[in-house]
């Protein structure tokens, strides 16, 4: 009897006397659909972050447990004094959190709470399969850290040191090394985003696109969630946080992010006070450095122990670089800042554009094109960054100013309605593709000269290009146009070079291998389709052949003048030659034929999948960005770009929306949910959205309260 009182205490207590927790009042429902998307019904938003922390981790497990342990601040304590190296700036910004995380509205500090909940729920309902270190250890707090603002202190304080070194050689009279170095690949992490206005959508419904290009290691996560009358957004989550919402939808309104360059950060030297060496003078003032510790704790064979650090800071930034006579520190547009998460979920409540723009006014998150599209027809480009006002000259990558009073640095960010942004333009689209905002639409070019000097620049890559051959028409789409058009294999730059190409080849009367690779480029139809042939090749040379050339691969380059025409032609035809004849050797050693289809050499394989795919670099002119690396058998398998897809057209009564995730819901090998999109994706197919209930009720696969 008294057994059976005690169980029952425990039951109504809450406590698992199994594998599976017993679910709380406060549990959320997660109702998994096809493919393994959750979606999340709570009560409250405590509930929604729990749902939200639960399901991540059951698709994500140990990365995300890892990644609340780095913000902790407990590397150290968890794996060793090898692995404390972040601890330390954990713990400065857990010092932060501590500092503000009262001042956040009550369901941001819900969601914070909830998911830290919901991954200490997955650990004890998994310690029998999960590592001995997992333990259910988070807070909030763990949570939130990971939305706290910072400057770049590395990167300023490599530019401090190679401004030094420079200045030191100059004045030595050395000479400067200029001895070519290895080349570094060019990074292509990027996104591609369209919004259409009801002028250009058979509906006559607002549609947007989103379309990030990251390595399939990046943690795109779809998911739904739901609060009755107070919340319902469909987007993408990055592993590990609440609030690392890409991009997503709910009734209203719908955006989408690409990478933008902003320059948050600015560098200053400070003069030291000769008559006080741990002071600096500024605005005639004799100003005491700061010191700031943060003590980590570490792993050992005998038990933890301790290490504490000092850091130097100053009321103007933090300290990375000291000298006799100067300081050098660095500050940062959203140094400290810690609304992140609070502007998000602003973001995904909005249910107007007036509304949405307030959430953004918050100017918490530091970077990221943004294109927005909404029910009421509304369609919009923002290049967001926390830029600084600055009083100077523009710094560049090697470069800082020196300051002497509050008049040389700068004081405040640039108000968000003098960012560059594109509101219901003419011709009824807008995009971006990771290049400068002011060519988002063609009818209505910025003028740079509108905008600060710390404003992104730049020329009109092939890619945006690409995009405005696509969309900058007459043509009206509909939603399912969209995602068709988006998966265009061509390749623009063999539009703009190939011709010459094939000029340079007909001058040279090839014979042999060189009349077989005429006639293979001839007969190729410029794409990268997975039956085409010639692309193989064409992509060879050109890798070989822009190495050699650089700077004059070109005949024209780009301009503004001919912003959609150029680059063109070819600046060196027989070098251009003789890289051909390098391709044709190197097509032959590698796959045994110069006409080998795209989709032979280029595969999606993931799991029990091995397909062909279409995509290339979008320095060729691809729109569908793919990145590849050499499996062991020579193929070239897809890594990265073009990853998680999504259109969504808003409707008067709910948005319709498709999607795809090339690397599923779960990174884990043996969940059904690794690879059932990846064939999906390779086809440029996708899943419709489920949205209202009746949808998800209908389609759900799997429910339950964690």
């Amino acid at each position: 009897m008294f057994r059976a009182r005690a169980v029952l205490a425990l039951l109504a207590a809450g406590i698992c006397l199994g594998a599976q927790p017993f679910p709380s009042d406060d549990s959320p429902t997660i109702r998994r659909t096809e493919y393994g998307v959750p979606h999340i019904t709570a009560s409250d938003f405590r509930g929604i972050g729990i749902g939200l922390g639960y399901a991540q981790s059951e698709d994500y497990g140990e990365r995300v447990i890892r990644s609340l342990l780095r913000e902790k601040g407990w590397m150290g304590r968890t794996f060793g004094k090898d692995s404390m190296a972040s601890d330390f700036a954990a713990r400065l910004t857990q010092a932060r959190v501590e500092e503000t995380y009262h001042l956040l509205d009550a369901d941001t500090r819900a969601m914070y709470e909830g998911f830290a909940e919901g991954v200490n729920r997955y650990i004890r309902a998994n310690k029998a399969t999960l590592p001995a270190w997992a333990e259910p250890v988070f807070t909030g707090h763990d949570v939130a850290a990971g939305d706290i603002g910072g400057a770049n202190i590395t990167a300023a304080q490599r530019q401090v040191l190679r401004r030094l070194q420079a200045d030191s050689l100059r004045a030595s009279g050395a000479r400067e090394d200029t001895e070519p170095h290895d080349e570094i690949a060019p990074n292509e992490d990027g996104s591609n985003a369209w919004a259409l206005a009801p002028s250009r959508t058979t509906s006559r419904r607002a549609i947007l696109l989103r379309n990030p290009h990251l390595a399939w290691t990046a943690g795109y996560w779809e998911a739904h969630v739901t609060v009755r009358g107070r919340l319902d957004f469909y987007g993408d989550f990055r592993i590990g946080s609440a609030f690392a919402v890409v991009a997503g939808f709910n009734k209203d309104l719908g955006w989408a992010t690409t990478n933008n360059n902003p320059h948050n950060d600015e560098i200053y030297a400070l003069d030291v006070d000769p008559g006080a060496p741990d002071h600096y003078l500024f605005d005639g003032v004799s100003v005491a450095v700061r010191t700031q510790s943060a003590t980590v704790e570490y792993q050992t064979p005998d038990g933890l122990k301790t290490e504490t650090r000092t850091f130097f800071t100053t009321p103007l930034g933090a300290v990375v670089h000291r000298t006799a006579t100067r300081l050098y520190i660095v500050r940062g547009g959203t140094d400290g800042e810690f609304k992140a998460g609070a502007e998000f979920l602003a973001m995904m409540r909005a249910t107007s554009l007036a509304e949405w723009k307030q959430a953004l006014a918050m100017r918490a998150r530091s970077t990221s094109n943004l294109t927005y599209a909404d029910r009421a027809g509304n369609i919009l480009t923002i290049w967001m960054a926390s830029l600084p006002e600055i009083p100077h000259a523009p710094t560049g990558d090697s470069t800082f100013t020196v300051a002497h009073t509050s008049a040389d640095i700068w004081t405040h960010l640039v108000p968000l309605e003098r960012l560059p942004q594109t509101l219901n333009p003419k011709g009824g689209y807008v995009h971006n593709e990771n290049d400068a905002p002011h060519y988002a639409n063609l009818n209505q070019r910025l003028d740079t000269a509108n905008y600060p000097l710390n404003v992104e620049r730049g020329p009109l890559g092939l890619r945006s290009q690409h995009a405005l051959q696509l969309i900058a028409n007459a043509r009206t789409f509909s939603l399912e146009d969209v995602m068709v058009t988006k998966h265009s294999m061509r390749m623009l730059l063999a539009d703009r070079v190939k011709p010459d190409l094939l000029k340079a080849l007909r001058a040279a009367a090839p014979t042999g291998a060189l009349a077989h690779a005429d006639s293979v480029l001839r007969a190729w139809d410029n794409t990268v389709a997975p039956a085409s042939r010639g692309g193989v090749l064409f992509e060879s040379w050109w890798r070989r052949y822009s190495g050699l050339a650089r700077d004059s691969a070109y005949a024209e380059k780009w301009s503004l003048n001919a912003l959609t025409s150029t680059p063109r032609g070819l600046g060196k035809p027989s070098l251009a030659l003789d890289a051909l004849a390098w391709a044709i050797d190197d097509v032959t050693t590698r796959y045994g034929a110069i006409d080998v289809s795209w989709g032979d050499v280029h595969r999606v394989r993931r799991g029990a999948v091995d397909v062909p795919v279409g995509g290339c670099s979008g320095l060729l002119g691809c729109f569908r960005v793919l990145q590849y690396e050499t499996a062991p058998d020579g193929k070239l398998l897809a890594n990265g770009g073009d990853g998680w897809v999504l259109a969504v057209e808003f409707g008067a009564a709910r948005p319709r929306a498709y999607s795809v995730l090339a690397y599923g819901e779960s990174a884990d090998s043996t969940s059904p949910h690794y690879a059932d999109q990846a064939a999906m994706f390779a086809k440029g197919t996708f899943k419709p959205v489920w949205w209202t209930e009746a949808e998800v009720k209908q389609h759900t696969v799997r429910e339950y309260r964690p």
